[in-house]
């Protein structure tokens, strides 16, 4: 009977060890709840940064412009991404291909072929916080370009209530290097670090536009024919302060199933 409990036991024993094994793995793997109190505002725009990345694929959808008066224009737009590049493509139904945007090593080199005008450019320097047809958003906004790269810290985080009585995480950026964006103001989730607002200023610090981002709406994933709700933007709106226009920019499909040829991620390609 010894023997036998003793086997019994060793089993017992061998068990245990295995079940705490699996679990020590589990347990290291397991995301701590980050405190945005606990991080500098460095790190604070790392995250920001990477709520606004984009995964490889192609999205299409709307790109809308009310002006000042109501009067709206709409565009689709198609954007293909591969890893710090970025091609956009604008057409309406009416004209076309209106304008083609190309934004390489991670939105700091930029161009656009203006289709109307037949011009091929390469933007530099305040030439890329430009408005992309006269919208509310420029070719630096939609170009991938990372704040954390381009911007320092202006204050310290902190707490504030807006409206609906959401919590929000706010401080401002201001730039590294001269820019048409003065200061930058962000209002960030503090449980999920998602920027859901910016509010721009210009070199005088006045404010004169913002930008409102949404998330969690499905969308359709083309390759998997259904709808998924994805982590990362699927709206972006800006409020125009100085000419009272709204621009909407709205993804409905995206694909990462679609083999991306690098030729569209060459200048030349264009004017084509």
């Amino acid at each position: 009977m010894k023997t036998g409990q003793g086997k019994t036991s060793f089993q017992i024993i061998v068990c245990l060890l295995f079940l705490l094994c699996g679990a020590i793995p589990a347990l290291a793997e397991a995301p701590a709840n980050e405190n945005w109190k606990d991080l500098p505002v460095q790190a604070l725009v790392a995250r920001l940064d990477r709520s606004l990345s984009y995964p490889d694929g192609v999205y299409s959808g709307k790109f809308t412009i009310i002006d000042g008066k109501g009067n709206p224009t709409m565009y689709d737009f198609q954007m293909h991404v591969s890893g710090a590049k970025r091609f956009l493509e604008f057409t309406s139904p009416a004209y076309g291909v209106a304008l083609r945007v190309l934004a390489l090593r991670q939105g700091e080199d930029i161009w656009a072929w203006d289709a109307r005008r037949r011009d091929l450019l390469q933007l530099r320097g305040a030439d890329q916080f430009d408005a992309i047809m006269r919208s509310g958003l420029s070719f630096r906004d939609l170009s991938g370009a990372l704040l954390e790269a381009n911007f320092h810290p202006a204050d310290r985080a902190k707490k504030m209530e807006i409206e609906g009585g959401k919590e929000a995480i706010n401080y401002s950026l201001i730039p590294m290097l001269p820019s048409s964006y003065g200061r930058i103001s962000v209002l960030q989730n503090p449980a999920k670090f998602r920027p859901f607002r910016l509010d721009i200023y210009d070199r005088n610090t006045i404010l004169f536009k913002t930008i409102e981002i949404t998330y969690d709406v499905p969308v359709l994933h083309l390759g998997k024919k259904k709808d998924i709700v994805p982590s990362w933007p699927v709206r972006f709106e800006s409020l125009d302060l100085q000419s009272g226009s709204i621009t909407r920019m709205e993804i409905f499909t995206f694909d990462d199933t679609l083999e991306i040829s690098e030729a569209i991620f060459l200048p030349d390609y264009l004017n084509r």
